[in-house]
């Protein structure tokens, strides 16, 4: 769904090398991207992963939802995926994204999942250090998320980042962690990350998404 009115964001682009030495590429999620994703749920995530991350036993994403997870309009739905060239080739590793509130455009929640064989890696919490920055750059003042009362180390990870969990309202096996979403002192709200901004969300500088690829 990339238009006139919300193009496709190459500032989000960007490689980053894990605690491994490992490097993966970030960027927004792409139409053609359908394949992968429904790979990545099926292969790269046990039914454990899959169930934290969605919480119903879903051993593979519908057509429909691999659809609706990658054609988006990065502004209201806006997510990232990483990806590796390394070892088994090209595969995606990890996918975070937002979805705005129909109801409160300031308001909405995110997701996060990185494939098993890559958690431990510091590539979760800069998923969500960078969700939270491309939320607040699209006018997201407020985020929140549903995490099972067991998934301890997404719980570890979102408090670390300043999200307060609470009482689900409607179901007992799940939490809702929240944060209101403030930029830095002393940056200013811009619609575009800047790379001082990205730096003081604690992460790396952009690279040229022309080279290096």
């Amino acid at each position: 769904m990339i238009d006139a009115l919300h193009p496709y964001p190459v500032q989000w682009i960007d490689r980053w090398r894990l605690h491994n030495g490992k490097a993966v590429t970030v960027r927004p999620v792409l139409p053609q991207d359908q394949g992968m994703e429904r790979d990545f749920v099926a292969s790269g995530l046990t039914q454990h992963s899959r169930y934290q991350r969605f919480q119903i036993g879903l051993r593979e994403l519908p057509e429909s939802l691999a659809r609706y997870f990658t054609n988006i309009d990065y502004h209201d739905h806006f997510a990232l995926i990483a990806e590796s060239f390394e070892d088994l080739g090209h595969v995606q590793v990890g996918d975070a994204r937002f979805v705005r509130d129909g109801t409160a455009s300031e308001s909405a929640e995110f997701g996060i999942a990185v494939a098993d064989a890559w958690q431990g890696l510091g590539l979760g919490r800069r998923l969500l250090q960078a969700t939270m920055a491309a939320a607040l750059a699209n006018g997201v003042n407020r985020l929140y998320g549903d995490v099972l009362r067991d998934n301890l180390p997404m719980l570890a990870l979102v408090k670390a980042h300043g999200f307060t969990p609470r009482r689900h309202p409607d179901d007992a096996r799940l939490l809702r962690v929240q944060q209101a979403l403030e930029l830095p002192a002393p940056l200013t709200a811009p619609r575009t990350p800047h790379p001082e901004g990205a730096r003081a969300w604690g992460l790396p500088r952009r690279q040229n998404p022309a080279i290096g690829w």
